[in-house]
């Protein structure tokens, strides 16, 4: 009895630490209906852990930076590595974050690359 006491708090004990790190990842609030689009040639890409960073040369002459989801949902979505490539030409859309000065996709929802009709899309819920 005293095993299963003991292998119970210690399950809820994890999975109270990963819903609180998952909290503290993310912030509160965005604008998840408001949507914010741009166009641009990728410049760099970090598959790095939390989220892949894509650098973007916007057709302003921006550099925007944005997150997009972790490494581990791409590959179960079949993406990998070489699915983008510098220099492709992408069409980024997703939600920002309330308040923010600069307006920067935070939510990333949509990328198209038009040359060859391939597309990645996440909905954003509550819209």
């Amino acid at each position: 009895m005293s095993r299963v006491v003991f292998g119970s708090s210690i399950l809820g004990l994890a999975l109270l630490g990963i819903a609180s790190t998952s909290v503290a990842h993310h912030p509160p609030r965005f604008e998840r209906c408001n949507r914010f689009t741009f166009t641009g040639q990728l410049e760099r890409i970090e598959w790095v852990n939390p989220h892949i960073l894509l650098f973007i040369q916007t057709d302003d002459g921006e550099s925007q930076q944005v997150g997009w989801v972790n490494p581990r949902q791409l590959k179960r979505a079949g993406i990998d590595q070489d699915t983008l490539r510098i220099g492709d030409r992408l069409v980024i859309e997703g939600g920002t974050r309330i308040k923010d000065v600069v307006e920067q996709p935070i939510l990333l929802s949509i990328i198209r690359r038009p040359s060859d009709g391939w597309e990645w899309s996440q909905p954003l819920e509550g819209c």
